[in-house]
């Protein structure tokens, strides 16, 4: 704007600025101001000095304008009190001011503040419709009516005659119209009458032809006077010949501006910028002219508006979009049209979607824009602006139309022009809605430009949503929404005698229709990706979902719910989650589980909403309590409060809108009654008789409506977002209306009906844009996409039971986001079921997901979490580790809920249960889960005791009990020993997370509550002796609990203060007589805990030792459970080693042990053998505890070498029940004295006791002893407390005697036996196996003997169908591979050979077929040895070295392998689980090797041996004729092995080649691919594995016996023979074809290789293969040699070397 105009234009406080549309900024605010300096009202206009020509007229005209502009601003928002605070005003004579005064001496007064009156006019600036226009029409004819009264040059005749007063006041009026009138359009007819004359003098008369043209500033000033006509809506009042010449003068502008353009280097001075801005503002006038009612026909040319169109779009495009977008510029640099531009986009829309610029160029390329460039942008919104009021003006032809909307929908493909681009929405909706033929096309157009999208555009969202702060969507989205909203309008009021639809839908089918078809144009598209475009479809599609999810609430935009729903029926669909595709299903469930979690959310806030508005429609009026505000709850306080007349409610003003300064006249309604009453000013009458019987609903949901009806109508920008809107709610609650037809015109009622006003003039508008919001939230509710939330739930819930993994996750994932909203939804019994389905899926990452969504919120929920409990805690069992990790911090969260959860106990059980887990970290997990639950001290915890005066708080006494309940559910205590160790060391914490001074504050915090728990432990065992009289059972769990501690550091159990005190206590419970199970178990606690702590006494009182010797002694002669007597003596021998006394009772004892053995060994009477058996177990124990007190014994009949000779004899007794004992006895006598197993007579019966022959018992007791003496060996060598990361105080060992730990005598005597105990591995008792196994894995720790002599029975020991043993030995295998991996692949063959050996022997309990492997037999072995091999595939050396060392065994010259072997060999080769391409590869490279070397050698001695008679002739006869004659010919002995050999041979090469055909149609290898292959060549990682459906390998038509006669002979040579030419043929002959493949289908011929037949290769050859030649049958020496050689031989003429 230039100086002159802002200052002519500066005016205050309007109620209409009707210059906005003629302005160059986008809108002005409503008033600026009375004394704001800055808009200098009273200074003089300047703009005259500019027009020489026209400065009087103009002046006149504007001065008439601003006069009545000034007349009707109101000024009383300023409150003046008094009329002298403003001083009159002083104009100088040939001012504007001195102008407008003289069109009106009031224009300067201001009017004083008064009551507002009840109704307040509301004028508009462009009517959005042709009802809508004629009331600000009228609305301006009566103030213009008014202002025309007042100017003083107009006075009225006294008439005296009263008969003539009426005829003389119509002629009053009419000469009042008429001046009216010749001033309104004096102005511009005085413009017009100079400039046209001016143009007849230098051309046409009517302006048609070239001639004179005005300039920019002559231009505007006609520009002002027609916006001002326009404004007033006073353009009809020009004759009509002055508006033809005007707008063929125009038009001679607009031609003369044609191709005209504003380049880079154009400022506001340069001749293009002002040929293009007068054509500019002479479009705005033409079209200013043409938008104005009452406009006769004769002014709409169509060749003026087309080239209106034209030039306008010409503009937009080379003068905006080639400053805005770099595509454009440089297709008009290059002299190129912008259909070149709309084809490349289009052939890139075909490729792919664009790629986005980046933003430092989009910050270039808005930076250069220049001033021109933006002055011409906002001129042509302004102009598309009027294009929208010309449309619905006039008619318009189909081209036309065509080509706007090009114009219109061009504008969304550059970035930056969002006011453009606002302004093509509102054009676009216009045709949308006046012009129904071209929906479609729109639609096609709008699609188009979707896909021209930038994929990864950071500004993709410009569309800011009405008053929603940081909240914007898709320009085209918004565009979409208003399409939609604008293509509905409810049916005509019909007359009584027309006949109307009673189908009240049919009003809302067009926007479904449209709806539709937008969807299904895009699934086109969605559903069938092109290869690179796939993702971006998918992501146009998540974000066109979540701009409608984002507008789902909005008021302006109903059509959001209708798009979305319209979506979700076709997601629901063949297209969505019923498709073929996979991907399209993924896709599909991901968009449903989006919608239905807002859905969700949305449901949960309205059921949570407590606004006034919706709960008083829902309740209906009641009681209030007085002074507490309806809408707030809160009470008056100091607030201005108000009631409503009505309903009685009462409100804060603030509340509602309402200020005390506001004068309340007779009262004062809320919105609801306000609304009400409103709708009770219904008449159905008053549209015609059929509408008579119509009722207005009664129920609340009507008052919302219309509170969000007038809502919209109040704020309605003029921009028609609000006005179709409105429509759109009108149909849509129309077409649901249970009242159909009789209901219409009451729609057609609110739709014109106005907001309700105040009695004191306030009216309802001051109703919050939140409020609003959640009544649309609140009527989304009865909507059907709401109502459909249950069908995509059970919709979401069936993907669950999807074939696919990754439907099924995404599935997962959508309930997961439902869940996320409302963890309600998991009690419903559909979701519990599907979920608890998902626990147990085939896929991992499903299971995972299943145990996520479940654990994130049941926690909240105790009463859904034990719904779930049972299922979810038995996948603590699951195969995937990532799914035990997450079960096992779910049941730790429920554990450590505030309330208590009721399965507390049950869930600890359940984790406890993992604490042995293969994997390292669920075992880190498990005691990291058990320190926080029990050993971690919770800060701000208040500090409680328990009563009775103990010092052990009340939380500590709460875990323990919970331990103690632990401990009874588990079958040992071990579980337990292992937590409290690890939460003692903090050895589950990573090393890198913990610092040294944390660390030891911790340790020493557990150790403190370790102690006090043991204290509340003891007291819990004294409180079970006071308060039942079965004492001992009730103590034995704080007992066992107790043990477990003391094993973990026994001075737990022996406090400073008083070290012998729990001795002490527990001493005297060793008394009892009772003699069962759960006696002997706390017996056998209690004498270990008594144990444990007596090193630690330094001085233990002399009545507890003679106690305790006495009690011992009792026990370990009487007690008959061994495990008492074991605990018993181990506590006798340390209790005597303190003692100050020389051990008497252990002394005694002793010889009377020996003396009962000695006794028998002369007698051997039947009834002393119980004795006996005693006696040899408890003499082994004291020797074991006490040698060195042995050693030490007066008795020299009693010595270590007595001892072992009186074992020796019972070692060799012919009672096998007490040679059995006596080597259990002599396992404990080894740990004290190592060097007797080096005994020859030992030696001997440990030797024989290891046979296969020998008893299971003898096997599992010496194995046992050796597993003992081993694990012994290494405590004292401390190895297993390295493992744990501590090292045993060796104050608190138990002493062993000298020579246990020395390595040298532990190696001799295992490498003495080594060969006997891995026989056993491969033992047929399964217990033997896993003793045997044992073994060598305590052997393998201690590195006692050479590592790769075990590697044979591991592998073989890896197909074991015992769980146990094969996890053990892939272990050890793992192991050995990682520290040896050179040794350990030259073993891998004997370990083959040995694995089938094994199967052999029947030791896997599988049932064998004569001559062949079971299949399920097979199958397992081939699980374990694919295990082996997956061990070895990361190296390339090392495969090779095992896939050649197999693949030589088939050379039956070298390796004499059976055919059983080799057929064994073959299922496993073929059922490998290659990863790389290289690795079948090699595989055939090596196969090809062996049949270079050895099948023509092979065929040609064979067909050499029956050239010689009796067998000559015998290869030319046929199959049938051969076998019988075969069969009687008689050969010598040496002649028939000779032939044997060879037939194995043949068998073997027959397995090669069946086997290379598997791989090749396998892994569609052709021989090319093979012949070029060689092992040296680079590793192609990206070459992965496709392996094709192809059928099983079977080798059932191989011959597995030895020939026995000359026709069995035949037999296998003839097979291997047709094998040997089936292998000349390429792959692509017997391969599937590739559509085949695909399908997972064979061929015919792939089939008939695998029918076991040996005759199909022929029939195979006479398709396919060429003939094969003559000779071969006729033992042609060329013939021979020709099939000796190998196929690459065959076609190549030389072998390559091996």
């Amino acid at each position: 704007m230039e100086e002159g105009d802002r200052k002519t234009y500066g005016l205050a406080n309007t109620a209409h600025t009707e210059i906005a549309q003629s302005l160059p900024l986008p809108s002005l605010p409503i008033g600026f101001g009375a004394t704001s300096q800055g808009l200098s009202l009273f200074e003089e206009n300047e703009h005259a000095a500019r027009l020489q020509g026209a400065r009087d007229a103009a002046i006149m005209s504007k001065a008439g304008k601003i006069a009545e502009l000034l007349a009707n601003t109101d000024s009383s928002y300023i409150t003046l009190k008094d009329e002298t605070s403003i001083p009159p005003v002083v104009a100088e004579p040939g001012s504007l001011a001195a102008a407008v005064l003289k069109f009106n001496p009031q224009a300067f007064s201001c009017r004083f503040s008064a009551p507002l009156k009840a109704e307040v006019p509301k004028a508009k600036s462009q009517p959005s419709s042709f009802a809508a226009r004629t009331g600000p029409l009228q609305n301006s004819e009566d103030h213009e009516e008014q202002s025309t009264v007042k100017k003083p040059r107009l006075k009225r005749k006294h008439q005296h005659d009263a008969d003539h007063q009426g005829k003389e006041k119509r002629a009053a009026d009419s000469g009042r119209r008429e001046l009216k009138q010749n001033g309104i359009t004096s102005g511009i007819c005085e413009l017009l009458n100079e400039f046209l004359e001016r143009s007849d003098t230098h051309g046409d008369p009517d302006g048609e032809e070239e001639g004179t043209t005005l300039s920019l500033q002559e231009m505007k000033s006609i520009s002002e006077e027609i916006t001002s006509l326009h404004a007033k809506a006073a353009v009809s009042k020009i004759p009509s010949e002055r508006l033809i010449k005007l707008l063929n003068f125009l038009d001679r502008h607009v031609r003369h501006a044609h191709l005209k353009e504003i380049d880079e280097g154009d400022d506001v001075e340069s001749d293009n910028f002002e040929i293009v801005m007068t054509a500019l503002e002479a479009v705005q006038v033409t079209l200013m002219i043409m938008s104005s009612p009452k406009m006769p026909k004769q002014i709409y040319k169509e060749e003026v508006i087309d080239r209106i169109i034209e030039f306008t779009r010409y503009q937009i495009v080379h003068s905006v979009f080639t400053a805005y977008d770099p595509l454009y510029r440089q297709v008009h640099k290059n002299g190129g049209d912008e259909d070149e531009v709309d084809e490349e986009e289009e052939d890139e829309g075909k490729r792919g979607r664009r790629k986005s610029r980046s933003g430092k160029a989009k910050k270039l390329t808005s930076s250069r824009v220049s001033t021109a460039v933006s002055i011409v942008l906002h001129k042509l919104c302004s102009i598309l602006a009027l294009l929208k009021d010309l449309l619905s003006v006039e008619k318009l032809l189909d081209s036309t139309i065509l080509q706007l909307m090009k114009t219109v929908l061009g504008t969304f493909g550059v970035d930056n022009i969002q006011l453009l681009q606002l302004k093509a929405i509102g054009v676009a909706s216009m045709v949308f809605n006046i012009y129904p033929q071209h929906q479609t096309v729109m639609i096609d157009e709008l699609l188009s430009m979707l896909w021209k999208l930038p994929s990864s555009k950071k500004n993709l969202r410009t569309y800011h949503l009405p008053e929603e702060e940081h909240k914007q969507i898709q320009m085209l989205v918004a565009l979409l929404l208003q399409l939609v909203q604008c293509s509905v309008a409810l049916p005509e009021l019909r007359t009584g005698q027309e006949k109307a639809s009673t189908d009240t839908r049919k009003c809302f089918e067009p926007a479904v229709s449209i709806c539709n078809y937008f969807w299904r144009n895009v699934f086109q598209r969605w559903a069938v990706p092109k290869a690179q475009e796939g993702s971006d479809v998918k992501l146009v599609m998540e974000n066109l979902v979540l701009d409608l999810l984002a507008t789902i609430n909005v008021p302006e935009f109903p059509a959001a719910s209708l798009l979305l729903q319209v979506l979700c029926v076709l997601l629901l669909g063949p297209a969505g989650v019923k498709s073929k595709d996979v991907p399209v299903r993924v896709s599909a469930i991901d968009i449903l589980g989006q919608i239905a979690a807002h859905l969700k959310r949305d449901t949960v806030a309205y059921s949570k909403d407590n606004l006034w508005i919706l709960q008083e429609t829902q309740e209906g009026p009641s009681s209030f309590a007085k002074d507490v505000c309806t809408s707030c709850g809160h009470s008056k306080a100091n607030k201005f409060i108000l009631r409503c007349d009505s309903c009685k409610r009462w409100f804060h003003g603030d509340c509602v809108g309402v200020t005390g300064q506001d004068l309340i006249g007779r009262g004062w309604f809320c919105h609801c009654c306000l609304c009400r009453n409103q709708l009770a000013s219904f008449d159905p009458g008053s549209s015609g008789k059929s509408h008579d019987t119509y009722k207005v609903p009664e129920d609340g949901a009507v008052i919302v409506q219309q509170i969000l009806l007038n809502f919209l109508r109040e704020t309605d920008s003029g921009d028609n977002v609000s006005f179709f809107a409105r429509r759109f709610y009108l149909c849509l609650w129309y077409g649901y209306d249970p009242q159909g037809l009789q209901s219409l015109a009451f729609y057609h009622w609110r739709w014109g009906s106005k907001a309700p006003h105040q009695d004191f003039g306030i009216t309802s508008n001051a109703i919050s844009r939140d409020i609003i919001v959640r009544i649309t939230r609140a009527l989304g509710q009865q909507r059907p996409l709401a109502r459909g939330f249950d069908r995509i739930l059970e919709r979401l819930l069936a993907s669950l039971q999807e074939n696919a993994s990754n439907p099924r996750a995404k599935a997962l994932k959508a309930v997961s986001a439902i869940v996320e909203v409302d963890p309600g939804v998991l009690a419903d019994e559909r979701v519990q079921k599907a979920v608890e389905g998902r626990f147990m899926d085939s896929a991992i990452s499903v299971r995972e997901a299943a145990m996520e969504l479940v654990g994130r919120h049941i926690v909240s929920r105790p009463d859904v979490a034990i719904k779930y409990f049972d299922r979810l805690s038995e996948r603590i069992m699951d195969t995937g580790v990532s799914v035990r990790k997450r079960v096992i911090k779910i049941l730790r969260d429920f554990c450590l809920l505030a309330g208590g959860f009721p399965k507390a106990t049950d869930a600890c059980i359940r984790v406890i249960s993992r604490i042995n887990d293969d994997e390292a970290s669920i075992q880190d997990l498990v005691c990291k889960t058990f320190y926080e639950l029990w050993f971690e001290e919770h800060p701000g915890q208040q500090t409680q005791f328990v009563a009775d005066g103990s010092i052990v708080p009340s939380e500590i006494a709460e875990r323990v009990q919970q331990i103690v309940d632990v401990l009874k559910s588990l079958p040992n205590h071990q579980p337990i020993v292992m937590i409290i160790k690890r939460s003692l060391t903090l050895d589950f914490i990573p090393q890198g997370s913990k610092t040294a001074a944390p660390t030891n504050i911790s340790q020493a915090a557990v150790r403190n509550r370790c102690e006090l728990m043991c204290k509340y432990l003891m007291e819990c065992i004294l409180k079970a002796e006071e308060t039942s009289e079965d004492s001992e059972v009730q103590a034995l769990p704080y007992v066992s609990a107790l043990h477990a501690f003391c094993i973990v550091d026994p001075t737990l159990c022996a406090p400073a203060s008083d070290p012998s005190r729990f001795a002490v206590t527990l001493q005297p419970y060793l008394k009892t007589l009772a003699d069962n199970r759960d006696i002997a178990q706390l017996l056998q606690s209690i004498v270990y805990v008594i144990d444990t702590v007596l090193p630690l006494l330094r001085r233990p009182p002399q009545n507890l030792v003679e106690e305790l010797e006495r009690d011992l002694r009792q026990l370990i002669v009487r007690y008959s459970f061994l495990t008492v007597v074991h605990a018993c003596i181990k506590c006798l021998a340390s209790l005597t080693k303190i003692s100050s006394k020389k051990g008497v009772v252990f002394d005694f004892l002793v010889r009377q042990f020996y003396k009962v053995l000695e006794s028998w060994q002369n007698s051997e009477m039947i009834q002393e053998k119980p004795n006996i058996l005693r006696s040899l177990f408890c003499l082994g124990l004291f020797v074991r505890y006490g040698a060195e007190l042995i050693d030490g014994m007066n008795d020299h009949d009693v010595t270590m070498d007595s001892v072992l000779n009186l074992y020796t004899h019972y070692l060799q007794s012919e009672d096998f029940e007490v040679k059995v004992k006596a080597l259990q006895a002599a396992g404990f006598v080894f740990l004290a004295r190592p060097d007797f197993m080096m005994n020859e007579s030992i030696g001997k019966v440990l030797g024989d006791s290891l046979i296969s022959k020998a008893d299971t018992r003898l096997k599992m007791q010496t194995l046992r002893n050796f597993y003992e003496y081993l694990l012994d060996v290494e405590k004292q060598m401390g190895l297993a407390n390295a493992k744990d990361g501590e090292s045993r105080d060796a104050t608190t060992a138990v002493p062993i005697a000298a020579g246990a730990g020395d390595s040298n005598i532990c190696g001799g005597i295992i490498q003495l036996h080594w060969d006997r105990i891995l026989e056993r591995c491969l033992d047929k008792d399964e217990q033997v196996r896993q003793a045997a196994i044992k073994v060598v894995d305590a052997v393998l720790r201690q590195g006692l003997v050479h590592p790769m002599t075990c590697v044979p029975q591991l592998i073989a020991l890896e197909v074991d169908q015992q769980e146990g043993i094969s996890k053990l030995a892939h272990r050890l295998l793992s192991n050995l591979n990682d520290k040896y991996p050179s040794f350990f692949e030259t073993r891998l063959g004997d370990g083959l050979q040995l694995s089938f050996t094994f199967i052999q022997t029947g030791a896997t309990h599988a049932s064998r077929v004569k001559n062949k492997v079971d299949q399920n037999e097979a199958a397992f072995a081939r699980a374990g040895i694919s295990r082996i091999y997956k061990l070895i595939r990361g190296s390339r050396n090392s495969r090779n070295k095992f896939l050649a060392s197999v693949v030589r065994k088939f050379d039956w010259i070298t390796s004499q392998a059976s055919t059983s072997f080799l057929m064994y060999c073959t299922e496993i080769l073929v059922s490998l689980p290659f990863n790389l391409l290289e690795e079948p590869l090699y595989l055939i490279f090596a196969i090809n090797r062996i049949l270079q070397v050895r099948a023509g050698d092979l065929e040609a001695s064979i067909k050499a041996e029956f050239q010689q008679e009796p067998l000559c002739g015998l290869m030319k006869q046929t199959a049938p004729d051969a076998t019988e004659e075969g069969t009687s010919i008689q050969v010598p002995q040496e002649v028939l092995k000779h032939l044997q050999v060879q037939s194995d041979g043949a068998v073997a090469l027959s397995l090669l080649l069946k086997m290379k055909r598997h791989l090749k149609i396998t892994f569609c290898l052709d021989d090319a691919r093979c012949q070029a292959f060689q092992p040296s060549d680079p590793v192609k990682s990206a070459e992965v594995v496709s392996r094709q459906a192809a059928k099983d390998f079977d080798c059932t038509d191989i011959f597995a016996k030895q020939p026995e006669n000359v026709a069995e002979v035949v037999q296998r040579y003839q097979l291997f023979k047709s094998l040997l030419k089936a292998d000349t043929m390429d792959y692509s002959a017997y391969a599937p074809p590739a559509s085949t493949r695909k399908r997972g289908r064979s061929s015919a011929a792939a089939d008939g290789l695998y029918q076991g037949n040996g005759h199909v290769g022929s029939k195979l050859r006479r398709k396919s293969a060429p003939p094969a030649p003559a000779s071969d049958d006729d033992g042609d020496p060329d013939a021979q040699e020709e099939h000796g050689r190998t196929p690459s031989k065959r076609r190549k003429g030389k072998s390559r070397k091996p």
